[in-house]
């Protein structure tokens, strides 16, 4: 769990999207459309909500690893975590965007496809979130073989 958080809150500062190829950046080069559009944005700068939740998250596995006796709050971080790999998962799939749309210079009627593509970010936080959710999983470990050892001696 700690692993899981620390590399989830590293996560945030690395790439999360690839904007813009080299092959468009030079086509558009000095365009004003362009401007402004970050190439490899962080977490911190492609999101404005999610950024903070996973953050939080990371705070939230920090803590637990260090201090964290209740099983309702390790199953309260577990579902964390699957909401977070969720996430993960499809900012992946989907990679995020600002939206920026620019015309086609070979054909005026026709945008540019949209080429942002994921980043080492993304990887990482899925990553650390797999880290954080077998860490959880094995902290029940203990809590179902005392009550076993219980059941079996009561």
């Amino acid at each position: 769990m700690l692993i899981g958080g620390l590399t989830l809150f590293v996560s945030l500062f690395l790439t999360w999207s690839h904007q813009l190829p080299p092959a468009l950046l030079n086509s558009f080069a000095g365009v004003a459309a362009l401007r402004g559009v970050p190439r490899d944005p962080t977490g911190w700068q492609v999101y404005s909500v999610a950024d903070v939740l996973l953050a939080l998250l990371a705070a939230g596995l920090i803590a637990l690893a260090l201090r964290g006796r209740s099983r309702r709050l390790r199953f309260t971080a577990l579902v964390a975590v699957v909401v977070g790999l969720v996430f993960t998962i499809h900012a992946e799939s989907v990679a995020p965007t600002n939206g920026t749309l620019a015309l086609d210079p070979n054909n005026s009627s026709a945008y540019l496809p949209r080429a942002a593509t994921p980043g080492a970010g993304e990887i990482a936080a899925l990553v650390a979130l797999g880290l954080a959710a077998a860490g959880l999983v094995f902290s029940f470990a203990p809590d179902l073989s005392s009550r076993r050892v219980r059941n079996v001696s009561g």
